[in-house]
Formats: structure tokens, sequence, C-alpha cells
């Protein structure tokens, strides 16, 4: 994984922030990929109950961790139980690490 456990220590507690306390956070993607080099940073939010406006929650996250982890991008998937799960919801799941 090619993610320092600073950055994902910062990623975790800010999403416990913004998310909530049951929130989990997924990282997948090229990250995950010891030999690759560069990449933005993917990541799947996992919530335990229905959450309204999670796109300007995801918003807030980006710019928390940008302001944490200094200017790169990072993809940030939101779902809860309302979401009807998408190839790539399931593939950050079975695929991604926990952060």
């Amino acid at each position: 994984m090619r993610l320092l456990p600073n950055y994902q220590k910062v990623i975790s507690d800010t999403a416990l922030k913004i998310f909530g306390e049951s929130a989990s956070v997924w990282l997948f993607g090229s990250r995950l990929d010891d030999s690759a080099k560069g990449g933005d940073v993917d990541l799947l939010i996992k919530l335990e109950s229905p959450t309204a406006n999670k796109d300007l929650l995801a918003t807030k996250y980006n710019a928390l961790l940008q302001m944490q982890l200094g200017l790169q991008k990072f993809d940030i998937l939101v779902i809860d139980p309302s979401t009807t799960l998408k190839q790539i919801h399931q593939q950050a799941l079975s695929k991604g690490v926990k952060l």
C-alpha cells in the first residue's frame, strides 16, 4: 500500500469527524499497488445508516483532507444502506483495504 501511516490516520480520523463514528473508510485503486507510481487516492466511505447530503459531506471531507495532507487528488465515494451499489462500489469493498 502506497499510503503513509500518518496519512491513513488523518484520512480515517477526518472521516469519523465528518461522517460520524459508524463510518468506515476503504482505500482502493492504484494506491494498493506497491509497484505503481503516482495516482489519486481512491476512498470509499461506508455509512451504517441512511444519510442525507452525502455529496455535500464528501465535498467537506475532500476539503479537509486537502488542508491537512496538501493538494492532491482524492476520489471519494460515499455509500449508505439506501445506495444502489454499482460495480465500482462492489469492487472497492471486495478488493479494497479498510483503513
